[in-house]
């Protein structure tokens, strides 16, 4: 089963969202209740792939974000931050505090595609998707992922690093360098 079968389309109030669940109550409630109105308030814009039903396979909202470099008082340690000021090769002078970023707010596959590789190839999809097609400049995905053991395996398996110590949280924030794909 490839990802490529499916049609790609933007969320619009002509798909029929009801028969959708992942099996996570609040990334399901996410795309049936909120998907739309975050769209139209230009929050978060989601896509999805869609069977020859029309029935929604797998879903991804995505907004703009920023990495800030906080300091280490606000929980960022100084470690992951001289980490990518060193992979960069713009001069320390001109180095800036923040990162230009995507945020992954939401991501969904649906129960009956589990196990089928579909939600790797989703990843790698938004991966792609995030610099061929957004215009502006990005440099990492974030995101907050549910603090439970398979989705972050899921993400840690799709090469996404931890930001925070934060292993007590209910979501953990996480973050990929796009920088890897070139």
């Amino acid at each position: 089963m490839d990802l490529s079968d499916f049609k790609f389309s933007q969320l619009n109030s002509d798909i029929v969202l009801n028969d959708f669940g992942c099996g996570e109550d609040d990334i399901t409630n996410f795309l049936k209740e909120d998907a739309l109105r975050y769209q139209i308030e230009r929050m978060a814009n989601t896509y999805l792939f869609l069977n020859d039903d029309g029935d929604v396979v797998a879903y991804f909202s995505i907004s703009n974000d920023c990495l800030v470099d906080r300091g280490e008082d606000k929980g960022y340690t100084n470690t992951i931050f001289n980490r990518l000021h060193r992979k960069s090769s713009i001069p320390n002078e001109k180095r800036i505090r923040q990162y230009p970023a995507i945020k992954v707010g939401r991501l969904g596959v649906a129960q009956q595609y589990h196990r089928t590789g579909i939600a790797y190839q989703l990843m790698d999809f938004i991966k792609g998707f995030s610099i061929l097609d957004h215009k502006p400049a990005v440099k990492f995905l974030l995101l907050d992922a549910i603090n439970k053991e398979k989705q972050i395996k899921y993400y840690k398996a799709n090469q996404f690093d931890f930001l925070l110590d934060d292993i007590e949280s209910r979501t953990r924030i996480m973050y990929f360098n796009l920088d890897r794909l070139f």
